[in-house]
């Protein structure tokens, strides 16, 4: 998959994240895609709300409708795929995508409560799965304060919410060295968006899907006169 590919697809993932919030599910959508083909698999967002079930994460979902469909290749499969999920992978989840061995994670935000792949644990045991962290970093956290600001009317207390100001133009720094290392980022976007990850600054991308990389300044114009 060309990193090119990355904010594309991520897109697509987005946009099934509308689909839950639309649907009152906590808005955290995901995509498989072939790494050959690029063509997607399946997508699927999270479903806990409407089954009442608390396993019925995106990941998961993706997952039992692959064995559904493919139950005798649908382990292979995974080993040349990518996922595009909005936030960073649960606990539970990451388990679960370490064993089968997924070839990519590219993820939005970081969860920081649950987060599985760098956030709280790091669970790659048994796999070695490529992350690619921060692609709709804002997007990401825009969908899940749009859901969370709302009134929950199964909530077993009542939480006045109609107070709370919905944040759209402020977000926190992604601190990529928490899920990658400086080579690994390299290796995904080049040298030239090196300063993307030491000032933990936003990745931010044309229409195409390239990478609008930081303005190089020029040395000279910040030497003090004399």
């Amino acid at each position: 998959m060309d990193a090119s590919d990355h904010f594309k697809l991520m897109q697509e993932a987005l946009k099934y994240g509308e689909v839950a919030l639309s649907s009152d599910e906590v808005p955290v959508a995901a995509i498989l895609v072939d790494n050959s083909t690029k063509k997607i698999l399946y997508r699927a967002h999270n479903m806990t709300n409407i089954t009442l079930n608390g396993t019925a994460h995106a990941e998961f979902r993706i997952y039992d409708h692959l064995k559904c469909s493919y139950p005798k290749d649908h382990l292979e499969m995974w080993h040349n795929c990518t996922l595009y999920v909005t936030v960073e992978p649960c606990i539970m989840c990451a388990s679960m995508l370490d064993q089968i061995g997924v070839s990519m994670i590219v993820f939005g935000c970081p969860n920081e409560r649950f987060g599985g792949n760098g956030s709280v644990f790091d669970i790659r045991y048994k796999s070695n799965i490529k992350l690619v962290p921060g692609v709709g970093h804002r997007e990401a956290i825009s969908l899940l304060r749009r859901f969370y600001i709302r009134e929950n009317e199964r909530s077993p207390q009542n939480i006045n919410k109609k107070k709370r100001t919905l944040k759209l133009d402020e977000f926190p720094q992604f601190k990529y060295s928490q899920f990658i290392t400086l080579p690994e980022f390299i290796d995904i976007w080049g040298k030239d968006a090196e300063q993307i990850y030491l000032e933990n600054d936003f990745l931010e991308f044309e229409e195409s899907g390239k990478l609008i990389l930081p303005r190089k300044v020029d040395t000279d114009k910040k030497r003090l006169k004399k």
